[in-house]
């Protein structure tokens, strides 16, 4: 009777693996370079940090962690950056280290930009077990991990006029981890955008502007779709909230909040960005759960271009 109540456990904790193997974020548009490495490095010098706690209130629920830092190097058209995340739920743990590289190609209506990543996928089951007597069933599994070799691909456009779009895929080579049983899946990921200046066409004082957006995820048998819109509304020429709501589908509604700051007084220098969502759940767990709260926090710094040295001849008034 154990044996058949392990196999049943083990059958639906791996179907629910399987529902969510790639991380899930409300502030996706923070994080594009984790699963977009074409995005990588457009400006500047950015780091970001999302914590994501789903389902609060059901046990061994997901919880996420992502940190991603990003450099542009103009000279070469070229970006790069780290990125690292672990998800947990239940009692799977998994942990992923990229690094990225993309080569920005000038257009004339804007930015085309293709990336890769390189790096590993670890993962890892820590099971607590309580038995139905006070003796250790030895037939019970202990701690197991796996790690293996991962890569992302993607392609990225932003055009002159705001918007973009870009296609991507995570697990190009979907690792098989035989140490412990297990497969990742490919994923498939289209995002697209527009930044909408309002303020131009009402006469504001204040500058207003428009952000809806789309993210569409994908392994092959099942897909779902993010749909935001976000409006930042400009307190100063240093300094703006922004505030917005998503719907994704067969799952939430988010509702997103947040403020973004220059330290130097400005924008053209270094910015500082707090966030946070709240998520609505609509799917089955919301009798058991209190929605899902999400953090994030990004800093970006802009240096000056470079100086362009001029050569004349003294002979010739410059």
């Amino acid at each position: 009777m154990k044996r058949i109540l392990l196999f049943a456990f083990t059958f639906l904790a791996m179907n629910s693996i399987q529902a969510q193997q790639d991380k899930q974020f409300t502030h996706y548009m923070f994080d594009k370079m984790s699963y977009n490495p074409a995005t990588t490095g457009f400006r500047g010098y950015c780091g970001t940090l999302i914590y994501r706690n789903q389902w609060d209130r059901v046990e061994r629920a997901p919880n996420t962690t992502t940190f991603n830092a990003q450099a542009n190097i103009p000279q070469y058209n070229l970006g790069v950056g780290l990125s690292f995340t672990n998800d947990a739920i239940g009692f799977m743990r998994t942990n992923t280290v990229g690094l990225n590289g993309a080569f920005h190609y000038p257009t004339t209506y804007g930015m085309l930009s293709a990336g890769l990543s390189l790096g590993i996928i670890n993962v890892g089951f820590s099971p607590t077990w309580i038995p139905p007597t006070n003796v250790a069933d030895a037939n019970l599994p202990g701690a197991l991990a796996g790690t293996g070799f991962d890569a992302n691909f993607g392609l990225y456009f932003h055009g002159n006029e705001g918007y973009y779009v870009g296609l991507s895929s995570t697990h190009l080579a979907p690792p098989t981890l035989t140490a412990i049983n297990f497969n990742t899946r490919r994923h498939y990921y289209v995002i697209a955008g527009y930044d909408f200046p309002l303020s131009d066409y009402t006469g504001m004082t204040n500058k207003l502007i428009l952000k809806p957006n789309v993210l569409v995820k994908a392994d092959g048998s099942t897909a779902t779709f993010d749909f935001n819109l976000l409006a930042d509304f400009w307190l100063n020429n240093a300094s703006y909230l922004w505030g917005g709501f998503s719907y994704r589908l067969r799952d939430a509604i988010p509702l997103m909040i947040g403020y973004a700051f220059s330290p130097k007084a400005d924008v053209s220098k270094d910015m500082l960005k707090f966030g946070y969502s709240f998520d609505i759940m609509t799917n089955t767990l919301n009798e058991y759960g209190r929605g899902t709260h999400e953090l994030m926090l990004n800093y970006c710094m802009f240096p000056p271009p470079p100086i362009i040295p001029r050569h004349g001849n003294p002979f010739i008034l410059q």
